[in-house]
């Protein structure tokens, strides 16, 4: 799923560069579901910590935090399934790659 850049060096041999590639919101929304692992009422602050991890953020407990402020609606401290089209709204505007 990368865009690759191919270049011949003077050498003969060729040199791979490889943008990264944006998740998309279908990308993002398994990778959360992955995390959720216990399968209770939804996912918990740590699942949400633990993909964010997964995604390579430098903060992840502070962006479950951000999320959870940004999508748990009811404030129950879970994300339900009709809260997780916020969570992924606010995951994919943080603009995670494919490298």
């Amino acid at each position: 799923m990368n865009y690759c850049d191919c270049k011949k060096s003077r050498t003969n041999s060729f040199t791979v560069r490889c943008a990264p590639v944006p998740l998309t919101k279908v990308q993002v929304k398994g990778i959360l579901q992955r995390f959720h692992t216990n399968g209770d009422r939804g996912l918990s602050r740590q699942e949400v910590q633990n993909a964010f991890n997964y995604l390579g953020s430098h903060f992840p407990n502070w962006r479950a935090c951000r999320a959870f402020h940004h999508a748990d609606a009811n404030g129950d401290g879970y994300i339900s399934e009709g809260e997780m089209d916020d969570l992924v709204e606010y995951v994919w505007q943080c603009g995670y790659t494919i490298n």
